[in-house]
Order: structure tokens, then C-alpha cells, then sequence
């Protein structure tokens, strides 16, 4: 008796674990980034509009935290990832999106500095997003931020700065969605 109360302890121990569910979309507690860091979740939430779900934003970072500035600050890698699932998102839409969230929480002298590279990363986003589709933003120090879509690597961002000005879509003064930054600080 003792012995398949010990196997069966052991087997709990070795499933996987998921963090979190939301909407329909099962989160990993942790993943591994491009240059081996092991991010931990920080947060998730729903990205609504108009009370329509149209995606589920994760956070992973090294460390947990809930201080923007100290997520904006860290010098390690960290990953953004959105699983849609609302049935479709125009791509016209999310680059709109885009386009407002860098410039609500960008200085237009900051703007100016980044614009080539915002505009290579709106390029990504030429198809339209469909339910279950998948994007992951991995920033790794020293290379930047690494665009993937559904497991298929669409391009490199350089710079820190392009890192903060996206997690500021999110993280900033103002967010896309002040619910969805609470759930990505882990506040809610």
C-alpha cells in the first residue's frame, strides 16, 4: 500500500503544469528563452474590446514583479506572448493598435528614434490574426526582440528601447487595456 501511494505521489510530482487558464487558453508557468533563461509567469489577462475577448497577453520575466519601472529596467530577457481568440483581427486593425499604443506612451522625440523599426514591425503583421493564432515577442538582451507567429520566426527588432516602448503598449501610462496591464503585473 505504501508503495503505490509513493508512485503515485512521484507521478503528481512529474506532470506537467499549466499556470493558468483563461478564456479558453491554457498558460505555461514557465518558459525557456532563446538564450536559455528560464522566464517564470509573471501575469496574464484578456485583452477586450467593446466586451468582444480578443486575446489572452502573458508576461514572463526572470524575476516576478509588479513594479512597471523594474520590468522596464531588468537587463534580463523577457517574453510577451498573445493567444487569440477572437475568430479575426484586419491586420489593418493591429497595426492601428499598435500605432496608437507606441504613441500614447512615447514621447514623439522617442518616436522619431524608433519609427524604422516600428515600421518593421507593423510589417510583420500583414496577415490577419485568427483564433488560436499565436505571437510571441522574446526579447534577449544584446540581440533584441525576436517577432514569432505561430512557431515561425517573422524578424529581429534591435534595441532595449524598442523592448520598453512595446512593453509600454501594455505596461505604460496608457495601456491598451488597464484590466490586461493589472493581469499582466500579476495584480488581479
Amino acid at each position: 500500500m505504501n508503495k503505490l501511494f509513493i508512485v503515485g505521489l512521484l507521478s503528481l510530482l512529474v506532470l506537467p503544469v499549466q499556470a493558468a487558464e483563461l478564456a479558453g487558453v491554457s498558460i505555461k508557468d514557465q518558459v525557456t528563452a532563446g538564450n536559455g533563461e528560464i522566464l517564470v509567469l509573471n501575469g496574464i489577462g484578456l485583452r477586450e474590446k467593446f466586451w468582444i475577448d480578443v486575446y489572452v497577453g502573458s508576461l514572463y520575466l526572470v524575476n516576478k514583479s509588479s513594479s512597471v519601472a523594474e520590468i522596464l529596467s531588468a537587463p534580463n530577457a523577457s517574453r510577451i506572448q498573445m493567444d487569440f481568440v477572437h475568430k479575426e483581427v484586419a491586420s489593418e486593425k493591429l497595426i492601428k493598435a499598435w500605432n496608437e499604443g507606441f504613441e500614447k506612451n512615447q514621447s514623439s522625440a522617442i518616436l522619431a528614434t524608433l519609427q524604422d523599426r516600428i515600421d518593421r514591425f507593423n510589417s510583420f503583421f500583414n496577415q490577419n490574426a485568427l483564433a488560436k493564432d499565436q505571437y510571441i515577442f522574446d526579447y534577449i538582451p544584446d540581440k533584441g526582440t525576436t517577432v514569432i507567429k505561430n512557431n515561425t520566426v517573422l524578424g529581429l527588432i534591435p534595441g532595449q528601447d524598442f523592448k520598453n516602448a512595446l512593453l509600454e503598449i501594455w505596461l505604460g501610462n496608457f495601456p491598451a487595456d488597464k484590466s490586461l496591464k493589472r493581469g499582466l503585473l500579476g495584480l488581479k
